[in-house]
């Protein structure tokens, strides 16, 4: 597994002009997908969110890239479950958190909305108020 992109998953997002500078996540092929699961993931989210698995599995056995929009997916995922890690200070709670169903969230579980950039921007405001004390 190429470690470098390892380290690019680990390393905060310090600014959106950053993340669109990079224009693709230094993911090189599908199998370095599988270290999405080093931030809490099963692999049927990975297959859910991120590429599904006939996808992946023709990617690695090609050593094809993810595509953009792939690795985008990718990318958000990681972003939020960092997040939720920095706000709730305990990898467990955070991950709690975003699988069961929120209040501030008209009952919709967290997770379910980072299919789309969108859903991940709620997600991101509802764990800013959190953090900021204020009840979400």
């Amino acid at each position: 597994m190429d470690t470098s992109s390892q380290t690019v998953f680990q390393e905060p997002i310090r600014s959106r002009l950053k993340l669109a500078s990079q224009g693709r996540l230094p993911v090189y092929d599908a199998q370095t997908i599988v270290s999405l699961t080093d931030f809490g993931l099963t692999m049927d989210e990975i297959y859910r969110f991120v590429v599904p698995r006939r996808t992946l599995a023709r990617r690695m056995e090609k050593s094809e890239p993810l595509t953009v929009a792939e690795n985008d997916s990718a990318f958000r995922i990681v972003r939020v479950v960092q997040l939720a890690e920095r706000v709730f200070g305990n990898r467990d709670k955070a991950h709690r958190w975003l699988r069961k169903p929120s209040r501030a969230l008209e009952g919709v579980v967290p997770l379910d909305l980072l299919e789309s950039e969108s859903g991940a921007y709620i997600v991101e405001q509802s764990l800013h108020q959190l953090d900021h004390g204020i009840a979400a």
